[in-house]
């Protein structure tokens, strides 16, 4: 009889551990959500940014971005304050094939960012796959050897794939949050349009970087930009930097315009 109750204690023990166990890994899988406050119906983006050091020197609030599509190119070679450089190859856990050179190119201006591709495949956890994203980028910057003070600014485009709104608020949000702590300033960048089919026009409380197209001239494009600067746009907000494209020798060429003070949008360059 103490055999028997014995191997009856051993076998709740070993059960017990065995439900410990699962419920933790099931913790792990699934996490709760990011909680996403709301705010006149609509989801707020916010994180809390690092500690950020004011710039004490000017900057020139001109600058160009480029990343895999510009590769065995000739990279812009006009004087601008700053640039940005993907760092993938236009989608999540992929490499930029020239990010060296390209890193290289940008640190030798006065201003330089990161930025990186994000998309939502719709399937497992929200908040998992946020994570993933902000680990692998802290671990390919850490490979490159880019400072945790270099803002990461994040590609919201519909070319890449997106489910549902409220997922991909919270993947948007846990990437950046994990990308914060990390130490690196976060912003969003994207297309009004892109934005509102993407996320239902959520609000954002973190830097934008708005996308305005395509123009033959480069006088009315600044023009346009120093305009938009002014007004504002997705995520309810008045953007930090304008992109505007043009072409030069058959190839586009992605301007930006910096509409204030540098700080938090670009990190200081060689």
């Amino acid at each position: 009889m103490r055999r028997f109750f014995s191997l009856v204690f051993s076998l709740a023990v070993l059960g017990f551990i065995a439900y410990v166990g699962y419920s933790m890994f099931s913790a792990w899988l699934n996490p709760t959500p990011v909680e996403v406050p709301v705010e006149d119906g609509r989801p707020v983006i916010a994180v809390t940014q690092p500690a950020i050091t004011p710039w004490s020197k000017k900057i020139d609030n001109s600058g160009y971005d480029i990343s895999s599509p510009q590769c065995n190119t000739t990279y812009p070679t006009a004087s601008v304050g700053f640039a940005i450089v993907g760092l993938n190859y236009g989608r999540p856990f992929t490499k930029n094939p020239c990010i060296k050179s390209e890193l290289k190119w940008a640190r030798n201006h006065d201003g330089y960012a990161i930025y990186i591709n994000m998309a939502d495949p719709g399937s497992g956890s929200a908040t998992r796959y946020g994570q993933r994203i902000a680990a692998d980028t802290i671990a390919r910057l850490h490979t490159l050897g880019v400072p945790t003070s270099v803002p990461i600014w994040l590609d919201i485009e519909t070319n890449n794939s997106w489910t549902d709104s409220s997922r991909s608020v919270q993947v948007i949000t846990e990437t950046m949050t994990v990308l914060a702590a990390a130490g690196h300033p976060v912003g969003i960048y994207s297309v009004p349009v892109h934005w509102f089919e993407i996320t239902m026009n959520a609000t954002i409380k973190t830097p934008t970087w708005l996308a305005l197209g395509a123009y033959t001239k480069v006088d009315r494009a600044v023009s346009d930009a120093k305009a938009a600067c002014l007004d504002v746009s997705f995520g309810n907000q008045t953007p930090s930097i304008i992109q505007f494209v043009t072409t030069k020798n058959g190839r586009a060429l992605d301007h930006n315009y910096m509409c204030g003070a540098p700080d938090g949008l670009v990190a200081p360059g060689n």
